[in-house]
């Protein structure tokens, strides 16, 4: 998950990152609290900065 998930008052920013044998794989989705309290979500591009970050993160400060 991204380290800074809130990035409005209904906007939210969660980014997965799965390993296979190879890399790291991101799949970001950005959800907004809608007024009846349920989220839509859609997916969005992981920004080059965040991927770098937990590329750094998960892998070490070499990577």
């Amino acid at each position: 998950m991204s380290a800074n998930p809130r990035i409005s008052d209904s906007l939210y920013q969660v980014t997965h990152v799965t390993l296979d044998e190879l890399r790291l794989h991101f799949e970001t989705e950005v959800a907004v609290s809608l007024e009846d309290g349920s989220l839509a979500v859609r997916k969005a591009p992981t920004p080059a900065a965040e991927r770098k970050a937990l590329r750094e993160l998960i892998c070490g400060r070499a990577a």
